[in-house]
């Protein structure tokens, strides 16, 4: 999700202070409560700008899961999160934020 703009910011805070309610500057902005609210602490903190970076890929490099890939075509989303230390879950958002795609089934041992 991204962060709102800090006009938009500014605009919520001056109408809080100018003598509106925080019920209100959320309507009329269209922002939840807490959102007001946050914004009312940032300002006595003295930094109202969001934050800089909202994420990072953590475990999952881009470059080295698209080189992971193209080496193992055939591995599966279990596979991949054990490669990069991780799980199939984030393997998997990692491939979908990347735009890949796969159909993989994991091979049972024993099994045909």
């Amino acid at each position: 999700m991204k962060a709102y703009g800090i006009d938009l910011r500014e605009r919520i805070v001056r109408f809080v202070t100018a003598g509106g309610s925080k019920v209100e500057a959320a309507k009329r902005f269209g922002v939840a409560r807490k959102t007001v609210y946050n914004y009312l602490t940032l300002i006595q903190a003295g930094a109202l700008a969001p934050k800089e970076s909202w994420g990072s890929w953590k475990k999952f490099d881009p470059a080295k899961v698209r080189v992971y890939v193209a080496k193992h075509p055939d591995a599966t989303l279990w596979e991949i999160g054990r490669a990069f230390h991780g799980t199939d879950v984030g393997a998997l958002s990692a491939l979908r934020l990347l735009g890949i795609t796969l159909k993989k089934t994991r091979k049972i041992p024993g099994k045909k």
